[in-house]
């Protein structure tokens, strides 16, 4: 691999759509809510091809209700968004400050669920005993990641349209990443192991616990361009995410990266 390629690799960090915490597909786990309407949600587990709701909203009385939903894979509409459609069904069980018995929990089936999700939006749909529901939610966010750290990890991107036909095409690398991260800042330099260095500056958002940053980088060779970090999953062990970015060399790179802490 040539020096200029290995640049381009690095330079590409940015914008793109998936996560790896599911095999699946992106992960839609997390705390959903629509934030026009704050004291009720759904808490949405995702594995593999199933997503199992909890809802916490409110019967005819006002009074708390427990309602679930379990909804399979179904496909995915014009725009890309994931469909998951399957059961809503209704439990009560013992007081919560008695012994708890799980032969005294009943459930009943009260209408279906759907759920219609890209990254950081959806779509909730659902009728309970005939009474249908059409909800626009999006991921909750209490408190921003901080991913400020020493990581050692690879890049896996491809080039298109590049000003050199030998820059097209697939590009692998390993690397070492510094990160400086605050609530609304990202700062980060990659190091090859050639010793070549590129920064990245831009800012931090957060929805639910998937990040993102968008901004500007600058690598040896001249090389500058514009990169959006997107659907960055990070935890005590390192980060995952993936990106699209463009350079004064690239129309378009894509790709993936992932980092364990150091």
């Amino acid at each position: 691999m040539n020096t200029l390629r290995k640049w381009m690799l690095i330079a590409a960090m940015s914008f793109c759509a998936s996560s790896f915490a599911n095999t699946f597909s992106a992960d839609l786990s997390d705390l959903w809510f629509n934030e026009k309407e704050a004291g009720w949600g759904v808490n949405v587990t995702h594995q593999r091809e199933v997503v199992f709701l909890t809802f916490f909203i409110y019967g005819p009385d006002n009074r708390p209700s427990w309602y679930t939903g379990q909804a399979l894979y179904a496909g995915q509409n014009p725009q890309g968004a994931l469909i998951f459609t399957g059961s809503m069904f209704q439990f009560t069980g013992p007081y919560f400050a008695n012994f708890f018995n799980p032969a005294i929990v009943t459930g009943r089936s009260v209408g279906t669920v759907k759920l219609t999700a890209l990254i950081d939006r959806a779509t909730l749909e659902y009728t309970i005993d005939g009474v249908v529901v059409t909800k626009t939610v999006s991921r909750q966010t209490f408190r921003n990641n901080d991913m400020t750290g020493q990581y050692m990890g690879s890049i896996k991107q491809n080039q298109f349209a590049c000003d050199t036909s030998a820059l097209n095409g697939e590009v692998n690398s390993n690397t070492e990443f510094s990160i400086a991260n605050s609530d609304t800042t990202f700062a980060m330099t990659l190091r090859q192991p050639d010793g070549g260095v590129c920064t990245y500056s831009g800012d931090y958002t957060q929805t639910g616990r998937l990040g993102r940053s968008q901004g500007s980088y600058t690598c040896p060779g001249g090389i500058t361009g514009t990169y959006d970090f997107f659907e960055i999953e990070a935890n005590l062990q390192g980060f995952l995410g993936r990106f699209i970015a463009r350079s004064n060399r690239c129309d378009l790179i894509t790709g993936r990266f992932g980092a364990m802490r150091r």
